[in-house]
C-alpha cells in the first residue's frame, strides 16, 4: 500500500492577536514585522515538532540571523532583534546544540493525510451535489420525453455505489495508517523508557493500550509512573497493569513548580529523549490545567 502524505498547518485562534504576548509585539516598534517573522518561523518548523536546525550531512549546524533571513524572506535587522525578543519573553528557546525551539507551537499544528483529505474534499462535493439537488426540480417539468427514467437511476445508483466504495476503501487506509501510526509511537515510547523490551512485551503493551482507547499521554503518563518506581521487580508486568487498571501518578507539587523543574533539566541536558519526553507530558499537563479554568 503506498504510504499517503501527510499534510500540516498552522492553528491560530480566533484572539490570537488578542493574546496579551503577541499584542505586546506588535505595540513594539516594526512590531508587525515581527509578529509576521514569528508565524513564518512556526510554520517552517511545523513538521519538526517546533524545532528548528540545519541538517548538513552529518551534522547538525544551527541557523544563524542571514539564514533565518533567507528562508523567511525578513530583512536581517528584524531577524536579529525579534530574535532577541522572542528569547526574553519566552517564545522561543535556543538549546545547547543551537536548535531553535518554538514553545507555544504543540498547541498551533493540524495535520492530515493525502488520503483523509481526498476523503474530506469528496464529502464536500457530495454535500454540494446534495443541495443542488434539493434546491432545482425543474427536470420534473421538463418533457418525458426527454428523460429516460430507467437508466437515469440506473446510473445514478451505480455513482453512488462506486462513491460508497471509495469511501470504504479510504477509510479502511486511513484507518490502517492511523493504527500503524499510533503501533508504531507507543513501541518507540517503550523502548524509550524500557529499551531491553522483549518483542512479546511490547506486543501485549501495545494490546492492551489500544484496548483503553485513550492518548498518548495517557501512556505516557504509566511509563513515568512505571519507570520512578525503582523497587519494581517487574517493570513491564507492572506497565500493563497500570495501563489497564489506570493506576494514577501522583504529584507532590504543583504542575507548574515540575514543568519549570523538567524545562531547566531540558536546559542542562537538550539531547536526553526522556527529559525531552517528561517536558512534553508536563506542558500538556499545564495546558489541561488552563483549559479547565
Amino acid at each position: 500500500m503506498t504510504k499517503a502524505k501527510k499534510y500540516y498547518w498552522l492553528k491560530l485562534k480566533e484572539d490570537f492577536f488578542e493574546d496579551d504576548t503577541i499584542s505586546w509585539i506588535e505595540e513594539q516598534e516594526n512590531g508587525k514585522d515581527y509578529c509576521l517573522f514569528y508565524l513564518k518561523l512556526c510554520l517552517k518548523s511545523l513538521k519538526t515538532d517546533g524545532l528548528l536546525i540545519r541538517n548538513v550531512g552529518t551534522m547538525l549546524v544551527p541557523y544563524d540571523v542571514k539564514q533565518l533571513s533567507k528562508i523567511t524572506n525578513t530583512d536581517t535587522d528584524t531577524v536579529r532583534v525579534a530574535m532577541e525578543l522572542f528569547k526574553n519573553i519566552g517564545l522561543i528557546e535556543i538549546l545547547e546544540n543551537g536548535e531553535i525551539y518554538l514553545n507555544q507551537l504543540q498547541n498551533m499544528v493540524g495535520s492530515e493525510t493525502s488520503k483523509a483529505q481526498l476523503m474530506r474534499n469528496k464529502r464536500e462535493k457530495d454535500k454540494e451535489k446534495k443541495l443542488l439537488s434539493e434546491g432545482n426540480n425543474v427536470t420534473t417539468e421538463l418533457p418525458s420525453s426527454y428523460l429516460n427514467e430507467e437508466n437515469c437511476y440506473t446510473e445514478i445508483e451505480q455513482e453512488k455505489e462506486k462513491e460508497q466504495e471509495i469511501d470504504l476503501e479510504t477509510e479502511k487506509d486511513i484507518e490502517t495508517e492511523q493504527q500503524q501510526e499510533i503501533e508504531k509511537i507507543v513501541v518507540d515510547k517503550v523502548k524509550l523508557y524500557f529499551p531491553d523490551t522483549t518483542f512479546k512485551e511490547l506486543n501485549a503493551i501495545k494490546n492492551e493500550f489500544l484496548k483503553k482507547n485513550k492518548d498518548i499521554y495517557y501512556l505516557i503518563e504509566k511509563l513515568i509512573l512505571t519507570y520512578e518506581n525503582k523497587r519494581l521487580e517487574n517493570k513491564i508486568g507492572y506497565l500493563i497493569g497500570a495501563i489497564r487498571d489506570d493506576y494514577e501518578l501522583k504529584e507532590n507539587y504543583p504542575i507548574d513548580k515540575i514543568l519549570m523543574a523538567w524545562e531547566q533539566e531540558l536546559y542542562e541536558k537538550p539531547n536526553n529523549p526522556i527529559v525531552q519526553d517528561r517536558v512534553m507530558y508536563y506542558r500538556y499537563l499545564n495546558n489541561e490545567k488552563f483549559k479547565n479554568l
